[in-house]
């Protein structure tokens, strides 16, 4: 469920009445992440490396749901002192089960784990999260976190705070090993899901990024507004033990194991595990993050924004600007400031959702005023088709599950490529903590850019306008296909989408 959708309910909740708060100001330990982890495997294998190609850092993309998940799960498996893991949502599903359960392993292996997962997500594993902050070796904190654990609508007449949220993905093994990416941890984002599965894009990386990463971790990590769990549940949070949570986690495991689905990320764990510096992309690069403060404040100042980063980079392209984003809402200032950087020559082509594809119908409403101003001003729009198969679904046996966009990057003059958990919405630039990094790489970048045009055919339509009438083409087994109204979806469809433009909530999508 969508923040969109997440609010909504909020919004509607019966349960006003009660102001519980949360103490934001309690005491908590510091904790950081400068361990020593030479003696390590990783940091045997990788320190050195590390220190002989500073400055500059190597990438491995992570396409494929299968890979992405066999990647955290390899580096999970290979933390010897430390696991930073930060992310905004882990579903109470099979995978999100298996990355409890690594975490769980490791921390039983005397790895220590700090657990950073932002709250707006956590109602359906909040009886697993007691027992999970119970291991000695693993301490878990909550971003933003809501007062009343089990009656979230009782939160509800804080909404300015509740609506601004840690959307950052990371996972660090021994500060020598980055994951990073758009993926969240659940079923959908991992070619797992039988009803939709998201196509995303995700990295893994090496040297000294892994190290910043480890710095930025610690920010939020210490933030006034990371909690710890016991500060919020007291003694009533161990309903469930740790030994019913490892059962549990099993039993929602049991339908994997012995899966072609498992076997498969299991193999590729393996071809992953023997690292070798010389397949990474060796790179220049640029770790960008918002301020921590950024989540509950109007107050920070604009250098301290992954926006302002992201949009001083966008700005300077000089031949071809390519967005990837499956929220993609430009407000009357975006269209300005893209119709300008289209104005001055540069090819502008976003890949988003098609209705058929999308997710949540209040942001197709507030992305499809943006097309006809910025169509005019010669920006291409591809909108991914709702009926084609997610790569990588073959292993788990669902490709007839629906497919949607959730990968989020940009590429610059075929050179500099940004990787991370930012859309280009209002919610990313403005209320919710962003993370990612701008790769410096004609390579790695002209090879992405390439591939995802070539795709785009068959993929994606290419909506044009026909006079003052949306077009919308695309390409089915060679044959060219053009469609006068939104493709795969019904008047009914069709008709909600152009209602939502009229919620005045445009600014929180």
């Amino acid at each position: 469920m969508s923040f969109a959708n997440r609010l909504l309910l909020l919004c509607f909740s019966l349960l006003l009445g009660a102001c519980s708060t949360v103490d934001f100001e309690a005491p908590k330990e510091a904790s950081f992440a400068n361990v020593d982890t030479s003696d390590t495997r990783l940091g045997r294998g990788l320190g050195p490396i590390r220190e002989a190609r500073h400055p500059e850092s190597g990438f491995s993309p992570l396409f494929l749901g299968v890979d992405a998940l066999s990647a955290r799960l390899l580096s999970i498996g290979l933390a010897e002192k430390t696991l930073d893991v930060q992310y905004y949502l882990v579903g109470n599903d099979p995978i999100g089960a298996v990355f409890f359960d690594a975490l769980l392993k490791a921390a039983d292996r005397g790895v220590r784990v700090r657990l950073l997962i932002d709250d707006i997500g956590t109602l359906e594993i909040e009886h697993q999260l007691a027992p999970l902050n119970s291991h000695p070796n693993l301490e878990l904190r909550l971003f933003n976190p809501f007062a009343s654990r089990n009656s979230r609508g009782l939160d509800a007449w804080d909404l300015f705070r509740l609506s601004r949220r840690m959307h950052n993905k990371t996972l660090i093994a021994d500060q020598e090993l980055l994951i990073f990416g758009g993926r969240n941890i659940a079923s959908e984002y991992f070619a797992a899901n039988p009803a939709y599965n998201f196509g995303d894009i995700d990295a893994a990386a090496v040297g000294t990024v892994a190290k910043d990463a480890s710095v930025m971790f610690d920010r939020y990590w210490n933030d006034r507004y990371s909690i710890p769990y016991e500060h919020l549940v007291g003694d009533d949070g161990e309903a469930e033990s740790l030994a019913e949570l490892r059962e549990e986690l099993q039993t929602k495991t049991r339908g994997l194991i012995g899966s072609p689905y498992a076997k498969l990320v299991q193999s590729r764990a393996v071809a992953m595990s023997d690292i070798h510096a010389e397949e990474y992309l060796w790179s220049p690069y640029k770790l960008v993050y918002d301020n921590p403060d950024k989540a509950l404040s109007d107050a920070s100042k604009p250098e301290e924004k992954l926006s302002y980063s992201l949009s001083r980079l966008a700005s300077r392209a000089t031949s071809e600007l390519f967005v990837i984003s499956p929220y993609f809402v430009p407000r009357k200032t975006g269209i300005e400031w893209l119709s300008g950087i289209a104005e001055r020559g540069v090819q502008v082509n976003v890949l988003t959702n098609g209705l058929a594809a999308n997710d949540h119908l209040i942001v197709y409403g507030g992305y499809a005023p943006a097309r006809k101003p910025l169509l005019r001003k010669g920006v291409n729009f591809y909108e991914l088709r709702g009926d084609v198969t997610m790569e990588g679904t073959e292993a788990s046996d669902l490709t007839d599950a629906d497919s949607k966009l959730h990968g989020k990057a940009f590429v610059v003059d075929h050179r500099y490529m940004f990787i991370g958990s930012f859309n280009w919405d209002p919610r990313s630039a403005n209320l919710n903590t962003e993370m990612g990094v701008v790769i410096d790489n004609s390579e790695f970048a002209s090879s992405f850019t390439e591939e995802m045009y070539s795709a785009l055919e068959e993929l994606a339509y290419s909506v044009y306008l026909e006079g003052n009438s949306l077009r919308w083409r695309t390409n089915n087994d060679g044959v060219a296909q053009v469609f006068t109204k939104e493709p795969e979806s019904g008047w009914w469809k069709r008709f909600t989408a152009k209602l939502t433009r009229l919620l005045p909530i445009r600014g929180q999508l």
